[in-house]
């Protein structure tokens, strides 16, 4: 198979292409995680981190990067398919020399299960593509690889796709830290243009109460539990399928997860639309 480069399909249009610009917003964004109160230093190992436009998703991105990136040789990215149908429990990926981005090329390493097939896919996931100028901005060596995966059947299948990533990118990688993963994931999407308006007008204060019962069973690893209450609830966190699967890796790994970020798309944008984004920041170390 021959190795392929991910061209920056989404710069100039979801996050700015000028590189001064985008080196600045990433810069600035850093520097505002390490301001909150939920900041907890790093490394940190895996990570569900938003994946809208960085107008919307650089406050949620950026607290995976306050600690930089010494140590980590290789990221894998996970996202769901939003163009391209996948079959459930699979995980796909596509065989990459590099993506490239505004601030420059980061290069790839590849799954043992990589498909030229998935290319397609993968360059025109948007999910996949935010978080690389932020890892392009550290100067560093670290590899990506990109992967997509969208549904899972029940539990068990969350078990066996984890089992097989950790054997296959090697326990003592993950827990000396120099192999990280991320799960690319919004969480609710509310209103009319989603088709999701079960709580009406209480919406606000509802998803955030339904986003944070998930986000803390991810923490826990508490997985099978938030499988269910995604099923339960009919829920338009897009990724799911991704942050369950890392869920999964990390409490295997016994890593010690928080809540880092909980933010809405009208949180950033002072809307009245009846229509909004969720967003939360997952890390563990």
């Amino acid at each position: 198979m021959m190795n392929m480069m991910r061209d920056a399909q989404y710069a100039g249009s979801w996050y700015p292409k000028d590189p001064d610009v985008l080196r600045l917003l990433v810069t600035e964004s850093i520097e505002a995680s390490k301001k909150r109160e939920t900041y907890q230093k790093g490394p940190y190992r895996f990570a569900v981190l938003p994946h809208a436009g960085l107008f919307y998703s650089s406050a949620g991105i950026a607290p995976f990067f306050t600690s930089g990136l010494e140590g980590i040789e290789k990221i894998l990215i996970i996202s769901p398919s939003h163009y391209t149908n996948l079959p459930e429990n699979l995980l796909v990926s596509a065989p990459l020399a590099g993506c490239r981005t505004p601030l420059g090329t980061v290069e790839s390493f590849n799954l043992a299960n990589t498909q030229s097939q998935w290319f397609s896919a993968i360059q025109s996931e948007h999910a996949l593509e935010m978080v690389l100028p932020y890892i392009a901005a550290q100067n560093s060596s670290v590899k990506v690889s990109l992967a997509m995966i969208s549904h899972f059947s029940d539990a068990e299948a969350i078990d066996n796709v984890a089992r097989s990533l950790l054997d296959e990118l090697g326990q003592g990688e993950l827990e000396a830290g120099r192999t990280a993963i991320i799960a690319s994931s919004d969480f609710t999407h509310y209103g009319p243009r989603f088709g999701y308006t079960p709580y009406g007008n209480r919406a606000g204060g509802m998803v955030k109460e339904d986003d944070l019962s998930l986000a803390h069973l991810l923490v826990e690893g508490r997985v099978a539990e938030a499988f269910a209450f995604c099923a339960s609830k009919h829920s338009t966190v897009c990724g799911y399928a991704a942050a369950l699967l890392v869920a999964s890796i990390a409490q295997r790994m016994h890593c010690n997860g928080w809540v880092a970020d909980y933010y809405t798309s009208l949180d950033v944008s002072s809307s009245n639309d009846a229509n909004f984004v969720a967003y939360s920041t997952i890390l563990w170390r």
